[in-house]
């Protein structure tokens, strides 16, 4: 015995492996990555439970491996990954939800199929990222955030909830989450999601300031190739696509001194920092200049210099020489962020070219001779933030020998602590003279130095580049003998500001000799300089300058020349402009002496926060100068004129000297005019503070920010600043100056706010440390913890919103920019005196005035800290409610408002805003009506809207405020809130109630948000519960304080309590709430966060119900379907709170019908309503067989116990409809025909005529789309039998469902008969169709209907009438069906079948290939015998099919006779019929007439033949409202051979009969009557009288079965009666004029016929007296040449080619689909029908493809002209006639003479109709059946004794419902190659008897043992085939 151990680790959890399939119930299925939790184990298995699945059970343990994993429980839900949490858990879970989704759509081939895949894909590579723990901190978030985005993409692709996150991913909590803020969420992702942006949701910011961008690219240099041995220096920078340089160069000196030639470039990385946000917009190019130090001639080399290959030293000399440059642009690889791909930077040499002409022509993409193989190789990467950022972020960017190049300029922020103070200096080029006694160009080298006043040089100031420390000189490049260099190379001096003052710029120009003894004796020959201030103090200007070249003369020099001249050069002209005039005689100082043609370009560019080029600047910084020159006035009015962009550089500085001016310089503060210090200070303030505001310079806002609340440090300035605002905003009224002052001061105000709240903190700590140390240490009190001089701007303000229209532009201003200056305001002033000022100026504005700025204003304030503070927001929320219900009453803004009140809602949601209870209590009571009633009616007006209702983004916000307002209200407030209004108006509170369900039942009906926010709709649904709870002790305190004999206050509260209930119903069965339909994790997380609503609502439900006590009576027909539908959900819990419901209904009900009524009390009512409302439900899909076990087990069990009269018997009703209309809705389409009628019946059984209606429209829909018109018919008439032929009005309950336009019955009754009409008429039943038509006719006589409508209906009875003698309509046929095995639905294993109407020229094995497709695991058993129970009591499914006969009924029979129509007789033969009867053959070898009692042959076979017969009864006839009916009832019984034989002569002579008399017409076509005469005629149905005689009409038969006497009377008068019938068919055949030949070769036939039988039983007249046939003769003559033709010349050699046999269906004629069918797929020798996909399919239609004997009613020669007729059908009538005029070939025919019987009766046969060459009829004929060898030839076993049963004939197998081809002709196998040769010679063959008289049915032993020897590829049968009959020996042999 297995002992299981439980694990220790009650949390283990595994992973499957490997899937694992098992056929136990004990074992769990698993599949690859299937998550299992593992509870026991042994030593090989483990047993757990899926969490993908609720299975539990055991696995081998090889097939999984455990891991750790991240568990989430709720209650029974467990949602488990592994690998991690957090992203990881979530991708997890996710892909474990899209798996199944997945598998859906590939099966059903959808187009989302790739997409998720993809999606699917990219998941588990973030998540194993993710998991590997080994991504740094950016990398990280910028995995999750790619996850979350891939995760919301896919779940919006499959249709799933729409999750929203949380700045650091996690799940968003709707419980702690106001609905308005969780809408705004929603809205954000999914506009996201819309947008295919990869960002997760923000939180609002508390301003709305712009944040500026600031990038930096990082460069990882990797190696650099280049062809070159001497040492090099390589200056990276980036430049713009005009080739100007964006940032300082970096320099990196190649190879390297210090580092080793493999560590060169691994360890060194650049950073390009300061970068702004146009860095995006721009093209950008990373350029290195290749500059190579050494001689003036590079030396020659024969390998390619590398970082990795040594060098062999530098050159000598010394000298910068242009080399080439490495560029490439790198726009798109910062865009795509690849910061794993190399970049290639090739390299362009410097050939002739310079290297600025070079860089152009590379960036202009000119073709130049590029060599990709040398270059510098590098990484880039771009990272959002400046250098402080990436340092704190990305620290492993900094990493090892870092250098960092800032922009050339400021950046797009420069904060106050951010002090540069740059100049870069380019040099751009010069123009120099040969010199004397020179023949060529200068080799100019150019050395910068910075110099102070007396020439000496000041050093460490030149930066050459980042990454290289600080120079004292700067050398240029040197290019060789060029007159007019162009360097373009930048260099950066860094000066403090007191040496930038005193010093300057020199140029020294010195010769380079490629001789290195002259180079080194070579000097200076010239030098020039660039002053750095100008007079005025200001730096330089940003420009270029054209400088003068002063030669330096040595010789005047006692000392060094360089020193001297850079002392010297200050008293001369520094730029060309300034030369005086006649400069070109000479200007000379010192050892300087100018060059007047020789000129040098340098530009320079300044960044300095602390040194201006501007004079406006210059003048504001140094105020105290200008103030005591009296100029003060003047330089602030001329800094209003300053450009803005210098103003923003200067920022800092401009406002310390502004406010040093405000409180340093003293003046009047009493008055105020415009030329007032504090004005033009004001003036100026608001100019920077503006200026910042605007859009351009928005980012530099936190820089002031910065200032106000580090650099600021004047402790006065608040007192000038609030008395200069309040004389600004009092003189608002002085003119256009004041009022545009004012504008701007309003909108200036909260900076204005943040300066005098900085400067009144920083008075305020001054003023306490005074206080403490005058005090001795101890806090004084004297000093305010406020700013009382606010008050007076505060009050102001109030003024301002008094004044008129002209200051209404201030106005709206100060509404705007107030609330923002509020949170500062409140630091230094007390936030409820602040909220009052503010309330006071908002109630000072006229109401209707400046309505959207003042719901801004109060929309700012309640996000502030006005709001979030319970002092200040009890002052502020309540003129809020007013204005807001006034404006939305009005309309005015309502969107606005809603927006308002939606922030309102969300700040009392937080938890961090202190006690808002009362400010809840508040909204509610002012608000709570208004927004209601105005979601109302946006509601109505919502569902007016036709389909699909458009997203209304208002209604959805507005609806969300309503659910905050309900959902923060507690019981008590619910109360006042009641109260209050019943305060108002009486009928307020009542108003409310309705107005609140009605919205609640809109919104679950058509709900406004998205189907994927399921936490939007599962939070809807939270509320609106507990609003339900909260309306619940409204309704039951009316119902208590009801006054009853107040009829209409009665029915009104039970009106609203009814609807009440409703909603809760609605609520409770919402399908957004339905947990079974959610995701694993879906569920674990509404039930974590809601629990399960529908549990609650349940509970409320019978809490409300029980609490109405002797109200419960008014409520139980309306409120059944409510808690039916309720007690439906999947919920045990619930289910077993609501049924009892049921029960106190019942009793309810019974209870007041027995007070009221006297006597027995009922519950009709109850009744009706549950089992109207049990119909409903279950039709759209609700109930199931778990509720009718508890409806039974619950409120059966309580009415039994309760002994309610009719309580049982009502509940089992319920149960016995649920369980009719589960089957019928289980059901497919395609199967519910037959369900709906035992629906039918159980209406009618409990008399509910409506729903009985409803199904019959409902099947008869159901037969119309299936192309059943006459079912359809007559379920139409089922309809009709219910109503009256009266002028009645119709009652509700019998109407149309769909046509309820008929007010009477006669108007009713009269449409259905008229639509059941022509139903019948399309099905062409006019016999049935004539018996409505007659009865509408005589209806319509009785009342007197007009003259028009009678003829009209008289006319269509005509018509139905001629249609029914004349309209050709094929045979319906029959088939027996029983379903076997518990594989099929109870209502289906009826244990005697049904019966099928098949359809219009069906045939057995069409049947059964639907009845296959219909059950494709289905069966077909091969046998008719009764299965055993291991077919009946398996879980398989078994078909038993086969075809029956239909039996006409007495009735008929009686009513037509023989004096019918035969068109009738026939109809009625096969129609209207209940009775259906089926035959299958065996023999009994003790009737055999020969010795041996193997002998089958012959009339052996007929003589011991026996019918095992079976009669079926159906419930009902066909056709009728079903195309099947079960079997009622069966009887079998033996029928005799003989009896076989007379059933087949009277078929035979019937079916003679009838052909012949459609021959008559001369329309009809003659091959049928030429067939079938021929077919009889012929020699091989005579050979079928022969056998007839020889076994029964015999002597020795007579005397062995006496009693059957009377049937051999009857099988001579059938064969006496046939020949009359022959001769007035072979008239009719003679008038038709058919082929002479043919016709004579009858005539002959015939009269040795009627010789021989005239002769034996005596001649008999025709039955019907024949017409004159045209033909002047019976038989026509013909001449001696045709007889002669006809005559046989060998009789020895006639082989017979048609075999007979009899007809076993009741359908007669093959038509004209079946024959080529069975053309077609005839080439293996056997009938098959169209081939099916499925091999089974194949092989069961071959198997059933042959004929089928169940019944033996047709003559001998039916088969064969059958066939002939459904093959000619296939041909037209000419082809026929061309086959029959071949007939002149009859002479070249294997034609013979067999001796038939001992009275050597004989006739003439022909061998062939048509020519197997000449003829397709033969082609035909040879491929329906492959050719048999002769019975001497066959080898059958013979020790095998013959089986009674299943033997010849035998139809236990499946076979087909129609007639068995021809045979071939019966050749041997020499014959048929001649026969394929088209060899049409005589043939010397064997004389053949022909004793093959019945073909032996397809399927039967014998059948299948000849074809053994004929057909060897067929498969072997696996049965035991039966002894063959004895072969019969050949009589001439």
């Amino acid at each position: 015995m297995t002992v299981w151990r439980k694990l220790d680790d009650e949390d283990c959890y595994a992973v499957a492996l490997y899937n694992f399939n098992s056929p136990s119930s004990l074992h769990l299925p698993l599949e690859v990555g299937e998550l299992v939790h593992l509870e026991r184990e042994t030593d090989d298995w483990y047993w757990g439970t899926s969490l993908r699945r609720e299975a539990k059970g055991a696995f081998p343990k090889g097939y999984v491996v455990i891991r750790s994993c991240n568990v989430d429980r709720c209650g029974e839900t467990v949602v488990a990954s592994s690998g991690g949490s957090g992203v990881v858990h979530d991708i997890a879970v996710t892909l474990r939800e899209w798996l199944q989704h997945w598998k859906i759509l590939y099966t059903t081939n959808d187009d989302r199929f790739k997409f998720m895949e993809v999606s699917m894909r990219a998941l588990l590579e973030l998540r194993a990222q993710a998991a590997s723990g080994a991504l740094p901190q950016d990398q990280l978030r910028r995995v999750a955030r790619t996850a979350v985005f891939t995760i919301d993409k896919g779940n919006r692709t499959l249709g799933m909830e729409l999750a929203v996150r949380t700045m650091s991913g996690q799940l968003v909590d709707p419980l702690t989450t106001s609905t308005f803020k969780l809408n705004a969420l929603h809205d954000e992702a999914n506009s996201r999601i819309d947008k295919n942006m990869e960002t997760t949701p923000t939180s609002r910011p508390t301003s709305q300031t712009p944040t500026a961008r600031t990038y930096t690219i990082v460069v990882y240099i990797k190696n650099f190739v280049c062809r070159m041995s001497d040492t090099a220096e390589l200056s990276l920078a980036l430049h713009d696509s005009g080739g100007n340089k964006i940032t300082e160069n970096v320099l990196l000196k190649w190879p390297p001194g210090h580092l080793g030639a493999a560590e060169l470039f691994t360890a060194p990385s650049v950073v390009f920092t300061d970068l702004g946000s146009d860095i995006k917009k721009e093209k950008i190019f990373l350029v290195c200049h290749v500059v190579r130090i050494g001689s003036m001639e590079p030396q020659v080399v024969e390998h390619r210099r590398s970082t990795l290959v040594p060098t062999s030293g530098s050159g000598v000399g010394g000298m910068r020489r242009p080399f080439g440059l490495a560029s490439a642009d790198i726009t798109q690889h910062l865009a795509a962020d690849n910061s794993d791909k190399e970049i290639l930077l090739p390299f362009y040499p410097c050939e002739k070219d310079n290297m600025d002409t070079l860089l152009k022509k590379v960036i202009a993409n000119r073709e130049l001779k590029d060599k990709h193989s040398q270059g510098l190789w590098v990484f880039l990467q771009m990272v959002e933030g400046d250098l402080k950022q990436i340092r704190q972020e990305n620290p492993h960017m900094m990493v090892g020998n870092t250098a960092f190049a800032r922009k050339m300029g400021f950046p797009e922020v420069i904060l106050p602590g951010d002090a540069r103070n740059d100049l870069y200096v380019t040099l751009l080029g010069g123009a120099f003279s040969r010199g004397p006694g020179k023949t060529s160009e200068r080799n100019v080298e150019l050395t910068a130095r910075v110099v102070d006043r007396r020439g000496a040089p000041v050093p460490g100031v030149i930066s050459v580049g980042a990454g290289v420390p600080l120079v004292n000189e700067y050398t240029s490049i040197v290019y060789y003998h060029e007159e007019r260099p162009r360097w373009n190379e930048v260099f950066k001096v860094c000066l403090n500001i007191e040496e930038f003052k005193e010093a300057h710029i020199v140029f020294l120009c010195r010769h380079r000799s490629s001789n290195e003894a002259k180079d080194r004796a070579e000097k200076y020959f010239a030098m020039s300089y660039l002053r750095l201030m100008q007079k005025d103090g200001t730096t330089t200007p940003d420009t270029q300058h054209n400088l003068a070249v002063y030669k330096l003369e040595h010789k005047k020099c006692a000392g060094s020349a360089e020193l001297e001249a850079g002392g010297a050069c200050v008293a001369l002209p520094s730029l060309r402009d300034e030369l005086p005039a006649g400069h070109e005689r000479g200007v000379a100082r010192g050892p300087l002496v100018l060059l007047p043609r020789d000129s040098l370009c340098v530009a320079t560019k300044l960044c300095s926060t602390k040194l201006t080029q501007r004079e406006e600047i210059l003048g504001v910084l140094k105020w105290s100068a200008h103030h005591a020159e009296g100029t003060l006035r003047t330089a602030l009015t001329k800094l209003l004129r300053v450009p803005n962009d210098e103003l923003v550089k200067f920022l800092q500085d401009i406002l310390d000297a502004l406010f040093s001016i405000l409180t340093q310089v003293e003046e009047n503060t009493e008055e105020y005019t415009e030329q007032s210090y504090a004005v033009l200070v004001l003036d100026c303030l608001l100019q920077v503070i503006s200026l910042v505001a605007d859009h351009k310079y928005q980012h530099f806002q936190p820089v002031l920010h910065v200032y106000i609340e580090r650099s600021f440090c004047d402790a006065l300035a608040y007192e000038k600043l609030i008395s200069i605002m309040v004389w600004t905003i009092r003189s608002a009224e002085q003119g256009e100056v004041a009022s545009k002052r004012l504008l701007q001061c309003m909108k200036c105000l909260e900076s204005l706010s943040r300066v005098l709240v900085r400067s009144w903190q920083l008075r305020a700590a001054l003023g306490s440390r005074a206080t403490a140390l005058s005090s001795g240490g101890v806090n004084g009190t004297d000093e305010p913890t406020y700013c009382p001089e606010l008050q007076s701007l505060l009050e102001a303000l109030v003024w301002l919103m008094r004044c008129g229209d002209h200051a209404l532009t201030c106005q709206g201003s100060a509404l705007k920019y107030l609330p923002h200056a509020a949170p500062h305001l409140s630091k230094v002033f007390p936030d409820t005196q602040l909220s009052k000022y503010t309330v006071w100026a908002l109630e000072a504005l006229p109401l209707g005035r400046l309505s959207n700025q003042r719901l801004h204003a109060l929309l700012e304030l309640v996000r502030g800290p006005l709001g979030a503070a319970p002092g200040p927001r009890a002052f502020l929320l309540p003129h809020l409610a007013a204005t807001l219900a006034a404006l939305l009453v009005a309309p005015i803004e309502v969107e606005l408002c809603v927006e308002t009140l939606g922030e309102v809602v969300s700040l009392l949601a937080r938890d961090d805003v202190g006690p808002v209870e009362a400010d809840r209590g508040e909204l509610a009571r002012s608000l709570l009506p208004t927004v209601l009633r105005i979601a109302a009616t946006m509601m109505k007006e919502r569902n007016k809207e036709e389909g699909t209702p458009a997203d209304d983004p208002l209604l959805r916000k507005l609806i969300c405020v309503l659910l905050d307002m309900v959902r923060q209200m507690s019981e008590e407030q619910y109360v006042v809130v009641m109260k209050s209004l019943d305060a108002e108006s009486s009928g307020k509170a009542n108003t409310l109630v309705s107005d609140a369900l009605a919205l609640m039942m809109a919104l679950l009906q058509r709900p406004v948000f998205r189907p994927h926010w399921a936490d939007m709709l599962h939070l809807q649904h939270y509320v609106m519960l507990h609003a339900l709870r909260l309306l619940s002790t409204t309704l039951r305190e009316q119902l208590v304080s009801i006054d009853d004999s107040d009829p209409e206050v009665v029915s009104a509260v039970h009106l609203t309590l009814q609807d009440w209930f409703n909603t809760l119903g609605a609520v409770a069965s919402s399908p957004p709430i339905q947990l079974e339909t959610l995701p694993t994790s879906r569920r674990q997380r509404a039930t974590m966060l809601y629990g399960d609503i529908r549990r609650k609502a349940a509970t409320l439900l019978a809490d409300m119900w029980f609490s109405l006590e002797e109200h419960k009576r008014f409520f139980i027909p309306h409120l059944v379907g409510t808690f039916l539908e309720v007690s439906f959900l999947r919920v045990e819990e619930v289910r077993n709170i609501i049924i009892p419901l049921f029960f106190d209904m019942m009793q309810t009900e019974y209870k007041h019908t027995s007070d009221t009524e006297g006597g027995a009390g009922n519950m009709r009512a109850f009744e009706n309503a549950l089992i109207d409302k049990l119909d409903v439900l279950a039709e759209a899909g609700r109930g199931d067989a778990a509720w009718r076990a508890s409806f039974v087990s619950l409120c059966g069990a309580l009415a039994g116990a309760a002994r309610l009269p009719g309580g049982p018997a009502l509940v089992a009703a319920a149960a016995r409809q649920l369980d009719a209309l589960l089957q019928y809705r289980a059901a497919p389409v395609a199967r519910r025909l037959y369900l709906v009628s035992g629906v039918l019946r159980f209406y009618e059984q409990i008399e509910r005529p409506h729903m009985y209606i409803r199904y019959v429209h409902r099947l008869a829909a159901l037969h119309a789309g299936a192309a059943h018109a006459p079912e359809a018919g007559l379920t139409l008439c089922l309809h009709a039998k219910l109503l009256l032929w009266s002028d009645e009005p119709l009652p509700p309950r019998l109407r149309h469902p769909t046509h309820p336009h008929h007010d009477t019955h006669f108007q009713l009754k009269s449409a259905l008969y008229t639509e059941a009409v022509a139903l019948l008429e399309e099905g062409r039943q006019w016999e049935l169709a004539v018996r409505l038509a007659q009865e509408l006719v005589r209806v319509c006589d009785e009342r007197g209907a007009a003259h028009g409508t009678l003829a009209a209906l008289h006319e269509q009875l005509a018509r139905l009438h001629r249609l029914a003698l004349a309209a050709p309509r094929p045979r319906p046929v029959y088939f027996r069906v029983r379903y076997l095995g518990r594989g099929f639905p109870p209502h289906l294993r009826h244990p005697k079948g049904f019966v099928y109407r098949g359809n219009d020229c069906d045939m057995l094995h069409n049947f059964k290939e639907r009845m296959l497709d219909e059950w494709p695991e289905a069966e077909v058993l091969l046998k008719l015998d009764e299965p055993g129970e291991d077919i009946t009591e398996s879980d398989g499914q078994y078909l038993q099919i086969n075809a029956v006969t239909p039996i006409i009924d007495d009735i008929w029979k009686n009513k037509f006779g023989k004096t019918g129509d035969e068109q009738i007789i026939r109809y009625y033969e096969h129609n209207n019929v209940k009775k259906f009867v089926f035959s299958r053959p065996f023999h009994r070898q003790e009737d055999s007439i020969t010795d041996s009692t193997d002998d089958l042959s012959g009339a052996n076979e007929f003589a011991t033949r026996w019918l095992e017969r079976t009669e079926l009864e159906i419930s009902d006839t066909l056709p009728g409202i079903l195309r099947w009916f079960p079997v009622v009832s069966t009887r079998t019984y033996w029928v005799c051979p003989l009896e076989v034989a007379v059933e087949t002569m009277e078929q035979t002579n019937k079916e003679l009969k009838a052909i012949i008399q459609e021959a008559k017409s001369p329309d009809a076509p003659l091959h049928p009557l030429t067939m079938r005469l021929q077919g009889i005629l012929d020699s091989a149905v005579q050979g079928g009288l022969v056998h007839y005689e020889r076994a029964f009409l015999t002597a020795a038969y007579e005397a062995r079965r006496p009693q059957h006497a009377a049937l051999l009377q009857r099988l001579r008068d059938h064969i006496a009666d046939q020949v009359p019938l022959l001769k007035h068919g072979l008239d009719v055949h003679a008038s038709r004029e058919p082929v002479r030949e043919l016709h004579a070769h009858l005539a002959a036939c015939f009269r040795r016929v009627q010789h021989h039988v005239h002769q034996r039983y005596g001649r008999r007249m025709c039955e019907f007296e024949t017409e004159s046939i045209s033909s002047p003769e019976v038989t026509l003559r013909t001449n001696l040449r045709d007889s002669a033709e006809i005559e046989p010349r060998n009789p020895s050699n006639r082989i017979s080619d048609i075999s007979t046999g009899n007809e076993t269906t009741p359908k007669s004629k093959f038509k004209l689909n079946s024959a080529i069918n069975w053309t077609r797929n005839s080439s293996s020798g056997t009938l098959t029908p169209r081939h099916k996909k499925r091999s089974r399919k194949s092989e069961v239609s071959l198997q059933s493809s042959g004929s089928q004997w169940y019944t033996s009613n047709s003559a001998n020669g039916n088969i064969h002209s059958a066939i002939n007729n459904a093959i000619n059908s296939a041909f037209n009538p000419t082809l026929c006639n061309n086959a029959v005029n071949n007939n002149n070939s009859l002479s070249n025919s294997t034609v013979n003479n067999n001796s038939l019987s001992s009275n050597n009766t004989s006739s003439n046969n022909i061998s062939s109709l048509c020519d197997t060459s000449a003829s397709p009829l033969r082609e035909l004929r040879q491929e329906l059946v492959c050719s048999r060898p002769q019975r001497s030839r066959a080898s059958l076993p013979p020790s095998e004794t013959p089986s009674n049963r299943d033997s010849l004939g035998t139809t236990d197998s499946n076979q087909d419902d129609e007639e068995p081809p021809p045979l071939p002709q019966k050749q041997s196998h020499r014959s048929l190659e001649l026969d394929a040769e088209n060899n049409n010679q005589e043939l010397n063959l064997p004389v053949r008897h022909n004793y093959d008289l019945v073909i032996s049915p397809r399927n039967s032993y014998l059948y299948q043992s000849r074809r053994r020897n004929t057909c060897e590829k067929l498969p072997p049968s696996n049965e035991k085939a039966p002894t063959p009959p004895p072969k019969k020996r050949n009589q001439n042999a």
